[in-house]
Order: structure tokens, then sequence, then C-alpha cells
């Protein structure tokens, strides 16, 4: 892995390594990134939404609720839409809409607003007048003409990004700087009344989740929505939430992004992939007791059943990466790749091989494609070079989705790589880390932990801050974990008569490149560590190499 280092000086104090932590994220305003700024008082104009739209969609709502019409809320199944289609139900619910909530099933329904999911609802629904969708719909060009057909009226609320051709729609509430759940949730600031300020203050919480699942950049809007859903969460009243915290052994007053990201979020986004999303927007809904525990059950089973099959089929995978090892873009298609986990799979693909990746689940008729991408190489526009042979496609820079005919797999996979390979001629993807500064042994301490702490939430675009230390001198190591996958390194430095822990979480394989008393440098976070009521520095290892 390369190191980009960021800062050419080594901070010497607390204050110089503030700056610099300041300056790397080129922070301006750093009353406002400490303390964050209400998302009451943030303005639309901000986000890039047009007012002219909001009044439009006002005034058609204002008729909706005088000629009692039946509202559809129409989601997406990840936790972005899952939540982004709790907020805008319960909003407008509240207000006294007669509002409906629906989730697509992926495998039935494919994703987003589709012709065969809204038959599917039109079946249930005959009588729906107006549809609103989260997360969704600023592609859906098909769906948006099969509606206006039917006289259906659309009101889009997304946040991906617009193929730029003319949107058969009422109204677009759009921003791509803010998640659907988000977006959603300025939409229901704009139409709630001020008594409604308590509930949509409650809501921040699944807007914290969506921003940290559908990975913002935690900087501007995005930080600040993190960080009052977070005061949110800490104080959860959500009894969904509730539940769902207690399966999963979180204590709710010390949730953080990474509890966002890797605990809560995935338990929501395994439902849409491996059963009915439905059911996990029922959770975050329920104020029935008995309702919510069985319901934080079956997301918590569905979870475990959905990283079994990730282990298994990512291995499976790897077995054909030989295949490619001479592409500049992973491409690989079974029929035994289970369609909701074919993002996962692509994500590591992707982190272990520092390539684009595409995993295509084949169907009989039809076949589902996920991808994956690294900075340098936005692969929606790249997957879009082609799309006059898929049925659909959409997704973000670093992540996308599409849709073929699974007689054209070759096809496809022999053009995307050919076309890969052109545009990544001689320039390098390789994984970087982003390194704050090379930093002075004698600011490993606890201070300097509560100094970085002040500028969480991390995440995109705000990582949790590494630093390099020169010449670490190994006295010892060993492996932990039931398969010695992990390593503990105790390291010194010279003219030091202190010793750290250097915890490597997945390095086990490494364990035969340190020798004792040899010299590395190590990038590293600095963490602290609290074992019997006695708090200490701990570093946790992110890369290594020998010292010159």
């Amino acid at each position: 892995m390369k190191w980009h280092i960021q800062s050419p000086q080594s901070p010497q104090n607390l204050n110089e390594l503030e700056e610099i932590l300041l300056h790397n994220r080129s922070i301006d305003d750093v009353d406002n990134f400490f303390k964050g700024v209400s998302p009451f008082k943030i303005s639309l104009k901000e986000l890039g939404i047009k007012e002219t739209e909001l009044n439009k969609i006002k005034k058609r709502l204002a008729q909706a609720k005088k000629n009692d019409e039946k509202i559809m809320i129409f989601g997406d199944y990840d936790a972005d839409g899952i939540s982004a289609t709790a907020v805008l139900w319960q909003a407008l619910h509240a207000q006294g809409y007669k509002v409906l909530p629906f989730i697509p099933n992926r495998l039935k329904h494919g994703y987003g607003l589709s012709v065969k999911a809204l038959k599917d609802l039109l079946i249930q629904q005959p009588d729906i007048t107006l549809i609103i969708t989260v997360d969704n719909g600023i592609v859906a060009h098909n769906a948006l003409d099969f509606l206006s057909k039917k006289k259906i009226d659309v009101i889009i609320s997304d946040h991906h990004q617009h193929d730029g051709e003319k949107l058969n729609a009422l109204a677009v509430f759009h921003s791509t700087q803010i998640c659907g759940c988000a977006v959603a949730w300025f939409l229901a600031r704009e139409l709630s009344e001020i008594k409604n300020k308590k509930l949509l203050t409650d809501l921040l919480a699944l807007v914290a989740i969506a921003t940290v699942t559908d990975l913002m950049p935690l900087l501007s809007v995005n930080r600040f929505l993190l960080m009052y859903g977070l005061v949110v969460l800490r104080a959860n009243k959500n009894l969904g939430l509730q539940k769902l915290f207690i399966k999963a052994s979180i204590d709710p007053t010390k949730i953080d992004a990474y509890t966002l990201g890797f605990q809560i979020g995935p338990r929501i986004n395994a439902m849409g992939r491996l059963a009915e999303g439905m059911d996990a927007l029922r959770l975050l809904c329920t104020t029935n007791n008995a309702k919510a525990e069985q319901l934080s059950d079956l997301l918590h089973s569905t979870n475990e059943d959905r990283q079994n099959l990730t282990f298994d089929l990512t291995k499976q995978a790897e077995t054909l990466i030989t295949q490619e090892k001479d592409q500049s873009l992973i491409f690989l298609s079974s029929k035994d790749y289970h369609e909701g986990i074919i993002g996962l799979i692509a994500g590591k693909m992707t982190e272990k091989f520092s390539k684009p990746s595409i995993v295509v689940s084949i169907g009989e008729e039809v076949s589902k494609a996920s991808a994956r991408s690294l900075t340098g190489f936005n692969i929606t526009e790249f997957i879009r070079l082609f799309k006059k042979d898929l049925l659909e496609a959409g997704g973000h820079p670093l992540a996308a989705g599409f849709a073929l005919e699974t007689k054209k797999i070759n096809l496809i996979k022999t053009a995307m790589q050919a076309q890969a390979k052109k545009i990544l001629a001689g320039k390098s993807l390789e994984k970087t880390i982003e390194v704050e500064a090379t930093i002075s042994p004698k600011l490993l301490t606890l201070k300097t932990v509560q100094l970085i702490e002040k500028f969480a939430p991390f995440g995109l675009a705000n990582s949790k801050p590494v630093f390099v230390l020169k010449n670490a001198v190994i006295k010892n190591y060993k492996l932990l974990g039931r398969e010695q996958e992990h390593l503990k390194l105790i390291v010194t430095f010279v003219d030091q008569n202190q010793d750290y822990e250097v915890l490597a979480w997945g390095k086990g394989m490494f364990s035969s490149e340190f020798k004792i008393n040899e010299h590395f440098d190590l990038a590293v976070a600095i963490e602290s560590n609290t074992y019997r009521d006695f708090e200490k520095v701990q570093l946790v290892l992110r890369d290594f190499k020998k010292s010159n």
C-alpha cells in the first residue's frame, strides 16, 4: 500500500497537531466543525434543492389531504432506503395524511421504482393517486412513463446521480450531497408543522444510520446530521432500535459511527439482501413491544445468515481470481451468487485486489450485477458507457448496479474489461493510506487521544487519523484469535523506556515478517484501552514498512 503523508510537518505539541488535522481536512470554520450546525438551520439552497420544486410538492400534498387521497411512499431495500421510508411515512402520518409505505423485494422486483414492483403494488392498492419515492426514482424513466399513463402523480425524492434525461414527474426534490434518508428528512422538515419538531428530532436517529451506511462524506452537512443523530441515538427512544441494541449487545451510550456502520446498518441491510426489507421498516416504526422483540430476532438471525453466505461465496470467488489476474477490472458471474450479497462480494474483491470489481448473479433470462470501485475510477459513469446493452443501471462513483440479459453476460464482460484496460492503462489504483503526519513518540499520550476524539465522528472524508511512527523497535509479538488471524506487537523507541501495544487486526499472516530488535515504520491509529480501571494508550496498525 502507498502512504500519502498529507503534512510535511511533524507536530511537536498538541496545538501543532490540531492545526495539522484541521488543515488536512480543509476546515476553515473551526467552531462549526466542532460544535455542529442544527439540521433545522440548514437551508435547501445549501443542498442544491430548488424551492420551486418544493412549492409544487406542497401544493400537490395540500390537494391530496383535501381530497383524502391515498399516498404511497416508495422506498428502497437498503438501510438508507428503509430509513428514508420510515422517516417520510412517520412525518406525513403524524400530520394526518392517508399514507402507506412500500419497500420492493430485491429478488422479485429488482432495484428502485420498477414497472414490475408497481404492477404488484397497484394490484394491492389500486386507488393510489400519488407516489413519493425516497432514495430512488431519479433514473426510473420506464416506471415514470408507466405511472403517467395510469394518471398517477409522482414526486421524486432521491440523492443518486441523475442521468440528464428529462423526468416524467410532478416534482423532483434532489440533492447528491446527502443520503436518501437525509433528503427525505429535509422534505419532511419543509412539510411539517412546528408541533412536529420533536418527531423530526427523533427521526434524526434514522438519518444518522443512513448517513453512515450509505458512505456519505462526513464533513459539512453530513457531519452535522450525524452529530445530532448520534445524540438522539444515545438517548434512544425508538422501540425497535432499543430491542436491536440489546440483541446486538450494544451500549446505546457508546454508539458511534463504527456501531452504525458495522453493527446496526448490516442488520437492517440483511433484510433487503436475503428476506423482506418491509420487516426492517416495521421494526423501525413499531410501537408494539412483542412485535419489536420478534422483528429484532429476525434481523439478527438474518444478518448471521448473510455473514455465513458472504464468507462462503467470497472464498469461492477468490478461487476464480487467477483467471482475472491480467485484467484491470474483475468481472465474475455465477448462478451460485445470491443476488442479495453480490455487492458485498464485489466490495471484498476490490478491497483485496485493489481493482474495480463487478459480480453478477446469473438468472434464467435476466441477471443482476453489483459493482464496487476505488477512488479515481467512477464506476457508474463507466457502466453507463454500455447502457445500450443493459436493462437498467445506476449508483454512485464507487458503488453501482445494473441488470442485463443473461445471454449478454460474456459480451458485456469482454467489452467492459477491454474498455477498463484502455482507461486504466498506466494508471495505478493501488490502495492508499491517508496519513496525517509523522508523529513523535512523545505525543503518544492520553491527551493526544482526547484531541483526536474531538474530530469524531469518523468516516468517509473524515477518517480516523493515522500517523507514521518511525523506527519502532520490535520487542515481542504474538498471534491472537481463534484462528491466529490477529497480531499483537510490543514496540519501543530509541531513547524511550516505555513499551506500547500495537494491535494488528486481521494481519496474523504477516507475523513472519517481524523479527525481535528490528526497526519498522508503522502507520497507526492512536487509541486508548481501559483494563481494570487503568487507561493507557493503544496503537492500531494500519500498515508497516521496514525502516531505512
